[in-house]
């Protein structure tokens, strides 16, 4: 969409490309300011609004203190009088009730007076004279009556009462220097109070009582709409401890409102007051400056654009003459120079189309020679140069070899996809570091690296290494590096290029080629010597027997006859063990079921199970795969291994057996207690005691671990407490 919009506005004309960007940023700019203006206009009046809120808050706390410090000074002047002192002391409830019934009908006629309240040591209602048949309660709960019993110092405040919320003052009666009790004087905090607040100062006072923790009820109000703005609406996160504002608040857009907290004589928030200012003349004067300044923006953008479009016919007139004056030119119509016109820019412009008529005479035959030629040539070039360029990327990003170019500071100019992909490092990293090269490839500290910076700039050859490299991950890779310098004019390095061949593969076949025929030597030179040593041990095995034999029993040369018949025996075992090691066998992998096996086996092991009284335990898993092997090299490994426990774990012990499956791999668990195994024989696990014994001696436990290993899995032997756990470990599935 924004292409088509370029496209169509390049085919307009100049004039139009002049208006229409002007008319586009006069009309933003201006609506702009105006929507600037306004919004400033709008947070300026609400500041004002705020304060005046704030200002009459203020007020009103400070109406309610004026009205307690009234309170407090007619309880004060009247606890003075003596004769209520003397009738409070000697606790005449009924004289003092006849003395000041008069008094308290006077201040209720003149001042508003609701309440006057008398109570005596230790906090207890004395005397309600506004309601005489209600006295005789404790008042503990009334904190400003309490402490002005202690204190003797009278008090003001906003309280609760047994009649209400009110405006109250509390004096001490002291006579002859001793407390005799206290006198209260209370205003109500009614609607009375705040219409005359509302008759003098303007907006509508509403309170709140507090009825719990979050709920308000109104006490009294100046407002007459049925719509109240709720005490929950106006608090933020039911927050008491300070006041809020809001100006047009939702649903109520014409009122601008302040909710403030009003706290007791201990500083408890016992009520709200809502301040409510109506601010329709505001809003109203808002919509007269918004219309205002929408129609002087109008007014002015329609001036502006028709000053505008003068201009610019004035502006473009002599430059539709030098156009058409061009196209003439450019069709060989016209060779005569232009009238020159004023210093401006369009004046600039005829005289460099003056200028271009002179060098076109000049160059006109030439052009038209270059250009019978020219376009052939270098269409032919381009071709070339394109195809060279697509063979050469095509070829170095697909060579399975590692292309690079390095300047002489160290940084990497180029490197192809292969050598990034097999170093697995971020191209951002190996073309952002200076240092990545002889840190990373070449491994040389900067010292090291310099020197070979000198060969580069010294041998035009440059330099054939085969090196080891670490790729991202940590694996090793072997490269030969084969580097050639470039230098500039001046014979100074400016960069050198290089090829690396990945050689891991053959060096790692080499390696394996190598301990292959190593293991192979020694497999023939070991199998050598056994039957080398067979045909001897045999003869001396014989001979010592028919010694033995021609000797008496009780002949100490029988004894030694035997003892060499025994060693002989022991030699043949280890030639055996040597033998069944070394015996080359080619793997035969079928599907295969480790469990069955394992059953088979001990199966052919019960008469020895039976016979030591060995405790079997197995749980086999019968959710275990079947992996890939040779069943019969298998089943003779496992036969061997299970066969050795059985004979060399103590009798009477527990045998565990257990099978499990991972992601890939079969575990064979085998554990039973090994009190005599010493830690050595750990390490020695697999090699056969040779006692001479046949029955204990099991000479194809070497062959057992290396069918293990075969298959690609492994064994370990480890200690666990008492008892020594042998772990086999099988791969579901041969390498390739």
């Amino acid at each position: 969409m924004f292409s088509d919009f370029i496209d169509r506005f390049r085919i307009i004309s100049l004039k139009w490309k002049l208006l229409i960007p002007y008319l586009f940023f006069s009309f933003v700019g201006t609506t702009s300011l105006v929507l600037i203006g306004l919004s400033s206009q709008q947070e300026i009046i609400k500041e004002e609004e705020k304060k005046e809120l704030l200002r009459y808050y203020e007020i009103f706390q400070a109406s309610v203190r004026m009205k307690a410090e009234q309170a407090l000074a007619m309880a004060t002047v009247i606890a003075e009088d003596p004769i209520i002192e003397d009738l409070l002391r000697k606790r005449n409830r009924s004289g003092l009730l006849d003395y000041t019934q008069p008094l308290f009908e006077k201040l209720k006629k003149d001042f508003g007076v609701r309440q006057l309240h008398f109570h005596v040591l230790p906090g207890k209602s004395f005397l309600r004279v506004h309601q005489p048949d209600q006295s005789g309660e404790m008042i503990a709960y009334r904190t400003s009556i309490m402490d002005v019993l202690k204190t003797g110092r009278g008090t003001k405040s906003l309280e609760w009462g047994l009649t209400g919320l009110g405006i109250r003052g509390v004096a001490p009666v002291i006579r002859d220097k001793e407390l005799a009790g206290s006198l209260e004087i209370g205003y109500p905090f009614g609607r009375s109070f705040l219409e005359k607040l509302t008759e003098r100062w303007g907006p509508d006072f509403s309170v709140y009582e507090k009825k719990g923790p979050h709920t308000y009820t109104l006490l009294a109000s100046t407002k007459t709409s049925q719509k109240r703005f709720s005490p929950s609406e106006s608090l933020v996160s039911g927050s008491f401890e300070k006041s809020q504002i809001f100006i047009a608040p939702p649903r109520f857009p014409h009122i601008a409102l302040l909710a403030g907290p009003l706290r007791d004589y201990r500083g408890d928030v016992v009520a709200l007051v809502e301040i409510e200012v109506n601010r329709s003349a505001i809003i109203h004067r808002l919509s007269q400056t918004k219309t205002l300044m929408v129609v002087v923006a109008l007014v002015g953008i329609c001036v502006s654009f028709f000053l505008v479009w003068i201009v610019a016919i004035l502006f473009i007139r002599p430059i539709k003459e030098i156009v058409a004056a061009a196209q003439e030119i450019a069709q060989g119509k016209r060779e005569t120079r232009l009238k020159p016109r004023s210093n401006d820019e369009i004046g600039v412009l005829g005289r460099s189309l003056n200028t271009m008529l002179n060098s076109l005479k000049e160059r006109r035959l030439q052009i038209e020679e270059y250009a019978r030629t020219l376009e052939r040539r270098v269409q032919e070039r381009t071709t070339d140069l394109v195809s060279s360029e697509e063979k050469y990327r095509t070829l170095v990003d697909n060579l399975p070899v590692g292309v690079y170019r390095i300047l002489s500071d160290g940084t990497i100019e180029f490197i192809n996809p292969y050598l990034i992909d097999t170093l697995g490092f971020d191209p951002e990293d190996m073309l952002g570091n200076r240092f990545f090269w002889q840190e990373k490839v070449w491994g040389y500290d900067e010292t090291q690296s310099k020197g070979i910076m000198d060969i580069l700039k010294n041998d035009p050859l440059g330099f054939r290494r085969e090196r080891v490299v670490m790729d991202k991950q940590g694996q090793r890779h072997v490269f030969m590096d084969q580097a050639i310098p470039f230098w500039d004019d001046a014979g100074n390095l400016r960069w050198f290029e290089g090829i690396m061949v990945d050689i891991t593969e053959l060096k790692n076949l080499q390696e394996k080629a190598l301990r292959t025929e190593e293991i192979r030597l020694l497999g023939e030179i070991s199998a050598r010597f056994a039957h080398e040593m067979r045909n001897p041990l045999a003869t001396v095995g014989g001979f010592a027997r028919r010694l033995k034999d021609a000797l008496s029993e009780n002949e100490r040369q029988q004894m030694l006859a035997k003892i060499i018949m025994d060693e002989v025996a022991r030699l043949e075992d280890i030639l055996k063990s040597i033998l069944s090691s070394i015996k080359p066998f080619t793997l035969n992998l079928v599907t295969v079921n480790l469990n069955e096996i394992i059953q088979s086996s001990l199966n052919e092991e019960e008469g020895r199970v039976t016979e030591k009284r060995i405790r079997l335990v197995t749980a086999l898993s019968p959710s275990n795969p079947s992996i890939q092997g040779d069943e019969v090299l298998l089943k003779q490994a496992l036969d061997c291994i299970l066969k050795n426990e059985i004979i060399n774990m103590p009798e009477g012990e527990k045998l565990f057996l257990s099978t499990d499956s991972e992601t890939a791999n079969v575990m064979i668990t085998i554990r039973h207690n090994a009190k005599g195994l010493a830690n050595e024989d750990l390490s020695q696990f697999f090699y056969p005691r040779f006692t001479g014994n046949a029955e204990t001696t099991i000479h194809d436990l070497p062959l057992a671990r290396i069918v293990i290993h075969r298959h690609s899995g492994k064994v370990d032997v480890v200690r666990e407490g008492e008892d020594v756990v042998l772990k086999i470990e099988l791969p579901l599935k041969q390498p390739v």
